[in-house]
């Protein structure tokens, strides 16, 4: 096996929490990079003006999406509802509503979610209003309920919007959604492109991610939480578009993974062909439960160091070697030879720290599928 050096220095990363951590997960959380610019990039965002009652029709109308919420929590109580609808009621303006329009003109919230799907809840008398404190003659009342001019007052209410609209650059999107979300939870960049590119590609990584094939490869080892189990689908679909080709021309890779996976998403949303989803979707169900078939629940990590804990899962192995094993055929190999063949490959893995530290430079990707490569012809042709 070829030996390929990273050319940036390793920068060992030691987490202890094994059930909700990723080795080699730095890409996955925010950091203080920032996506940069050029002076003629073209930023354009419009401020709007809608009132509740077209906003809510545009959304039935399917040119206004809803996004679910980044980290499937649940949407505000009825207090928190009620608090909101009284404050429409008493006139008292509420924050600026955040949305993101693509070239078709489909625009999607993306601050402000919790609040049009309160005025929606509401006004499709989905909850009764409770706990108010300036207009407690109103508690208890749905929409139908409460007096025409109220009605009235509700639906003719005038969110006040900023579009960000095309030809605004993807990563400069990405960007102004970090510094919109900065005030709350600060969400990880999987999350934001969650939030950012639903579609055929938020639901291809969700039924790998819940697969009964992920789940046993990785024993479990992955977590939803912070949409970790999806990051790791995402990058190994991303990758193994690139490296089958599948992809448009145009989305290349060059040591930046949040611009590539970007791209990767938009593809799968807009260009990309029902049967590729499921080509890629049943090569990595295939990989994974041909992974878990020669090397068990532990394939995807690394032997502990002398004396250490269990190690957690590995990202750089886990899409190496899904990437070999969908290539194979199980009926054809030894698995004792192939589980050997690994376990060497591992070894001389951790020696050069090829997964370890900053391991999305393109020498490290060409380095993680050149591995794989040999797995699958080693195994081929012993």
């Amino acid at each position: 096996m070829n030996s390929i050096a990273p050319n940036e220095t390793a920068t060992k990363v030691n987490p202890t929490d094994d059930e909700i951590e990723i080795e080699n997960q730095e890409e996955l959380e925010l950091n203080a990079r920032p996506h940069q610019m050029g002076t003629n990039t073209e930023v354009r965002i419009a401020k709007e003006q809608s009132s509740v009652f077209e906003l809510l029709r545009k959304e039935k109308n399917n040119t206004l999406v809803l996004a679910p919420d980044f980290q499937r929590i649940d949407v505000w109580d009825k207090k928190h509802q009620s608090e909101l609808i009284e404050s429409v009621l008493m006139g008292i303006p509420i924050p600026l509503i955040y949305l993101f329009e693509d070239e078709n003109g489909i625009r999607q919230i993306i601050d402000g979610k919790q609040r049009i799907t309160a005025l929606k809840r509401y006004l499709e008398g989905q909850f009764s209003l409770t706990s108010l404190t300036m207009l407690p003659q109103l508690s208890g009342k749905k929409f139908d309920d409460i007096p025409p001019v109220l009605q009235a007052k509700l639906e003719d209410y005038q969110l006040h919007c900023y579009v960000i609209q095309p030809p605004t650059p993807e990563l400069v999107k990405f960007n102004i959604f970090e510094r919109v979300n900065r005030g709350g939870v600060n969400l990880n960049k999987q999350e934001m492109r969650h939030a950012l590119y639903q579609g055929k590609s938020t639901e291809l990584i969700r039924l790998i991610a819940e697969s009964p094939e992920f789940q046993t490869a990785t024993g479990g080892g992955v977590k939803s939480n912070r949409m970790r189990d999806r990051y790791l689908v995402l990058r190994f679909v991303g990758f193994y578009l690139r490296e089958n080709n599948l992809l448009s021309p145009q989305i290349t890779y060059h040591s930046n993974i949040d611009a590539f996976l970007a791209l990767v998403m938009r593809f799968l949303n807009t260009k990309a062909p029902d049967t590729t989803l499921d080509t890629v979707k049943q090569a990595c169900l295939k990989g994974l439960k041909n992974v878990h078939s020669i090397l068990g629940n532990e394939a995807f990590r690394f032997t502990p160091k002398s004396g250490g804990n269990r190690r957690p899962i590995n990202m750089g192995l886990f899409e190496t070697l899904v990437f070999a094993f969908e290539q194979l055929d199980l009926s054809t190999i030894n698995p004792e030879e192939a589980l050997h063949l690994v376990e060497q490959a591992k070894l001389k893995i951790e020696d050069e720290g090829l997964f370890s530290g900053s391991i999305d430079t393109t020498d490290n990707v060409r380095a993680r599928f050149e591995i794989a490569n040999y797995i699958v012809k080693e195994l081929n042709y012993a």
